[in-house]
């Protein structure tokens, strides 16, 4: 089960809030997000500045409509 977790979470990142994270969430976004959509966006740009290859992965509909909107590829979540 613990080896079924740790395959399953390898490719998540977890960091901590840093400045230019935070400061991105306080700035207008597409859609008005909510405060922890605005956080999971804002780290969602931050994190692309360094790993242009990335995509966001999200059930949330308007979640998804806003990372669209700034650019940020979608996942494919079947």
């Amino acid at each position: 089960m613990a080896e079924d977790i740790t395959t399953t979470l390898r490719p998540v990142l977890l960091m901590g809030m840093e400045l230019p994270v935070l400061s991105r969430a306080l700035e207008p976004i597409p859609g008005s997000p909510r405060t922890l959509d605005a956080l999971h966006l804002a780290t969602a740009c931050f994190v692309r500045a360094g790993h242009p290859g990335m995509s966001f992965a999200s059930y949330d509909r308007r979640l998804r409509a806003s990372a669209t909107a700034l650019g940020i590829p979608l996942a494919p979540l079947d």
